[in-house]
Formats: C-alpha cells, structure tokens, sequence
C-alpha cells in the first residue's frame, strides 16, 4: 500500500529546511504529521461514488493524502474531488508534488483524482455574511483541516467577515471552522485538529452556538499531553481531534484519549450529548474522559450557587512589570511594600519573598497607588500552569500582617478573591482555599477548560457550596496543623456531603 501520507510529510519536512520556525509561527503554520492525517481520515465514514473534500489551511496537502491513501483501500472505484486551500505562495509546490504523487497512485488501482489548488484567503473568500454575501452553496460530503492558528485583531478584515461569530479577541482556527461548516451539506462529515480553547469561555461563546448549532459531535480525541502531537512544532497548546456532522442527530459522543501519536490503540468511552456538550446555555464542552470525572461533574453541577453568588470577587492583579520597572525594587525600604508573584503561592499559604531574581517590592506613592491593593487577607489563585503539572489550580493566602505596608502589589499572573470593601474572615479564606485546592474542583476545571491559564470569569461561573458550607470546611481545615491533600480532599468530601465512595476516589485522586 502506497504510503501518501508519509510522502506528504516529507513534503513538509523539506518545506520546513526551507523556511525558519519563527516564520511559520507567524503565519499560524503547523504541518499535520502523518499519523494523526491518517487518524483523521479514518474516523468518518467514506461516501460512495464521488467524493468532494474541503481541505483549507491545507499546507502541504498531509490530509489530502491521507483521505486519498484511505481510498486505496476501497475496492470499489471512487471518484475524488478535493479543493484545497492555501495562501502561501511558498507552500504551492510541495502542494502539486504531493497531489500529483495521488493521482497517479489512485488511478494506477482504477480511482480517480480531480483537485484544485486555490491560493487565495479561505476566510475572505468563503464568508457567508451580508457584507461579502452568500452565493456558494453548501457542496462538499467531507471537510478535512488543520487551521492556521494565530490571534486576530477584532478590526481586522477577517474578523469583520465573520463577525456573526466574534466576539472579544478572534482567532483564526475558529473563522476557519465556521467558514468550512458553511460549505458542506446536510449530512456532511468535519474533523479538524485545533486548540481545545474554543470548548469555554467567553471569547467563543458566540462561535460555539453557531458552530454546534450546525454541527452534532460524533467523536472527540483528547491528548493527554500539550507537547507530543506536534512537537516537531513545539506547540504548547492542548489540541484535540472533533468528528462532527452537519445538522446530525443528538446521540452518544465517542470520547479516545492517547498520550502522543499512537493513537490507534487509544483508549474509548462514550458519553450522552447533553453531558458533553451545554445545549440549553453557552455550548461549553466538558471533557469527562473517565468515570471519576463523569462523578465529579455531576457533584459540581448539583451545587446550588454559583461564584458569583456569594457576594465575593475576583480580581487580575494590577502590576504588569514590564509597564511598571521606575515602581519597581530589588530591596524594602520606607516607601515599599512586598510585590508577589505566582511563585510566591503555595496551598494555603503565600511564601515572601524567595530569592529568583525578580523585584520583590514596589514603590508605595501617588504615581503608583492604582497597582496596589490595601494589605488584607486575599485568597491569591495562580492564573497559569502547566497541563502536566498535578494542580491546574492552587490557591494561597495573604493576610494582612504578611506585609509590612498597609499595601500589597500583585502581580498580573496572579487572581485574588477578595470582598468589596470588607475582610475575608479567616474561616472563609481558609475554606475558599481548600475548596479550591481540591482534587474535586482541579478535575471540573480540567474536564470545562483546555486552557492553561485560569481566568476571573470562568472562576465566576464555577459551581460552589453556600456560605455557611464554606466557613464550616474553613473552620475545620484551619485547625488541621498540615494541610496533607488526602487529609484535605476528605475534609472537602465530608462538609460538602458527597457520596463516600466519591470522597475515597478523590482521596486516591490527590
């Protein structure tokens, strides 16, 4: 069997020698490798007798491949028709060398192979709004891509073709999911490999609803590492696979996990559609990749407030250094107070000041007053980490005696909760801390957001124990000398009621 895919990546490869890493990063360039082109050709079902196939971003044409090997297979002659799409000029060559090797394979075994290259820009071209029209019909059974991936600029013209689908900062993966799902027809089969970031939050709310508004997921594959599916690249974002087709029925979602590319041998669950996907709200995808994470959804969903409910806020802290260096010192002195980073947070507790050679204190004066906070006790989350790191949240505490000023500089890789104009009482910091500390609270969090970074609003959203619940599990953790994790999660368990079997799961967990 003819290995097209293979002969596409070196297709990529020798584009590769030819250009530099930062340059294809800022074209938003990332070559599919074979394995996951095969995976992704193979996950929907192959239309009889012709075939048209979408293919934008398409590079050097790996997944056109790859459809194309998987037609191999098929006794019966199929006619493929594939319309690529691809801007860079540079990439034009590597394109026909590797279609010209597919048609010559398919039709030496009694297929056939039409394609044409379009090199313009899929966005502007494709844009089903008022301003640009909408005379392409829907013509395509298959669309098949790897987007380029870089931020947008909300005025740029790209951003204003889709503006039914923007909102906040764009990014162009997303305008290439939306303009590719206009294209195919009822019953037409997408899978693309992208960021998971477009499965929550607020800069996609609008892109969600009217993507899954057209498109019923049939199958999502999950990496279970940031840098193995493309670490030619040295990408850091979580990707994922998502098979969906066009206005399809609601049913089961295949959910496979793989630790890098073997991703044959991955391993499945199915999950019903409403558990997976927020049809009735936002359309936030929630990846339960296991039973225990199905459970702990669930007990999250049964909480009966929200973050905001509570009366409490949330806050990115003020000082961004480098905007800020004439306010900021190595040493204390009378006009200082302490500066805190993310690696001044630990669980529960706020360590100051380590030595890393970072300032460690800020200038206290009129000038800088609007980065400073009044030395309270504040619950400090730290905003990033890593995916493999065992805590995609840790929360430490600050109270006002840990200044020597009656100010405090945070800085802006750190979330503080506070209250308005009031203290957090130390029961509620201590419980608001343990809560999310939690094993509970790290597995919902994963399972709503591929993002490395912990943002104010999804902590706004979260779901949460009342009140009285939180100052119960505040006063118990303060009065346990070390904070073990096992010791925590079963206090945790216990004040929030949850099923003993969950607890001792979740114990395990930590």
């Amino acid at each position: 069997m003819a290995e097209l895919a293979e002969y596409a990546a070196e297709r990529q490869r020798a584009f590769d020698d030819s250009t530099s890493a930062e340059e294809r990063k800022e074209r938003g360039h990332f070559g599919t490798p074979s394995a996951i082109a095969r995976f992704m050709a193979g996950m929907f079902p192959l239309p009889a007798g012709t075939i048209r196939v979408l293919d934008p971003g398409a590079g050097v044409g790996v997944l056109s491949a790859a459809v194309c090997e998987r037609v191999l297979k098929e006794s019966a002659p199929r006619r493929l028709f594939i319309e690529l799409w691809e801007n860079d000029r540079h990439l034009g060559p590597y394109i026909r060398q590797t279609m010209a090797r597919c048609g010559k394979t398919l039709r030496d075994v009694g297929h056939e192979l039409e394609y044409v290259l379009r090199e313009e820009d899929f966005i502007l071209a494709n844009a089903s709004t008022p301003l640009f029209g909408d005379d392409r019909s829907p013509s395509f059974q298959v669309a098949i891509l790897n987007p380029p991936y870089f931020k947008l600029r909300k005025d740029s013209v790209q951003a204003r073709a889709m503006s039914h689908v923007v909102h906040g900062q764009p990014n162009i993966y997303a305008l290439f999911m939306a303009a590719a799902a206009d294209m195919l027809l009822p019953g037409g089969q997408f899978v693309a490999i992208t960021p998971r970031s477009y499965f929550n939050g607020p800069y996609f709310k609008r892109f969600r609803k009217y993507f899954f508004d057209q498109l019923t997921a049939r199958h999502i594959h999950v990496f279970d590492s940031r840098t193995e599916a493309f670490r030619e690249d040295a990408v850091l974002q979580e990707n994922v696979i998502l098979l969906a087709e066009k206005h399809g029925e609601q049913k089961d979602v295949a959910l496979t996990t793989s630790r890098g590319r073997d991703l044959f041998d991955a391993g499945q669950q199915t999950v019903p559609y409403g558990k997976l996907i927020d049809v009735n709200g936002d359309r936030v995808v929630r990846l339960t990749t296991n039973h225990l994470e199905c459970e702990v959804v669930a007990a999250m969903d049964a909480l009966p407030q929200r973050f905001r409910d509570l009366g409490l806020e949330i806050s990115t802290g003020p000082v961004v250094t480098f905007r800020s260096t004439e306010f900021l010192r190595d040493e204390p002195s009378a006009n200082t107070a302490p500066l805190l980073w993310m690696h001044n947070v630990r669980p529960f507790v706020t360590r100051f000041p380590p030595k890393n050679g970072k300032p460690t204190h800020i200038v206290v004066s009129a000038a800088s007053r609007r980065l400073l906070v009044p030395a309270r006790t504040y619950v400090l989350l730290k905003r990033f980490t890593a995916k493999e790191e065992k805590r995609r949240l840790v929360a430490g505490i600050v109270t006002a005696a840990d200044s020597y000023s009656e100010w405090l500089g945070l800085e802006n890789h750190l979330n503080y909760v506070y209250r308005q104009n009031a203290d957090l009482s130390r029961a509620e910091a201590f419980g608001l801390a343990a809560y999310f500390n939690s094993a509970l609270v790290d597995r919902y969090f994963r399972a709503i957001s591929g993002n490395t970074q912990v943002n104010a609003t999804e902590i706004r959203g979260l779901p949460m124990p009342d009140a009285r619940t939180l100052d119960r599990l505040g006063e118990e953790i303060e009065q346990i000398k070390n904070q073990d994790c096992s010791l925590v999660e079963s206090v945790v368990g216990r004040a929030m009621g949850l099923d003993p079997r969950l607890i001792e799961q979740l114990v395990e967990a930590a």
